[in-house]
């Protein structure tokens, strides 16, 4: 099966490189990188689909929240956001 191409943008390595937290930080990028075995990544990784926005999912690691959009014909994942939980619910 081919791997998806996964781009993460701009403001997700600015909130990577501004935590504390190593482990937590290592555990975020572990959990992206796995998002190139797309679809069998999801199985294994704690995601849902956003209802009312298509093609979008979240991935919660720990007290965070990972959003990314899937284009299926281009084969690319892009992650567009991390926030901490509490913030990543609100609009």
């Amino acid at each position: 099966m081919l791997k998806y191409k996964v781009v993460v943008h701009r403001s997700v390595y600015k909130f990577l490189n501004g935590l504390t937290e190593k482990a937590i930080k290592e555990t975020i990028k572990d959990h992206i990188a796995k998002l190139e075995d797309y679809p069998l990544s999801l199985r294994e990784m704690n995601t849902e689909k956003i209802h009312g926005v298509e093609k979008t999912f979240r991935l919660r690691v720990g007290g965070y929240r990972v959003k990314f959009f899937v284009d299926k014909s281009e084969r690319i994942i892009y992650v567009t956001d991390v926030k901490a939980r509490k913030k990543a619910y609100k609009n």
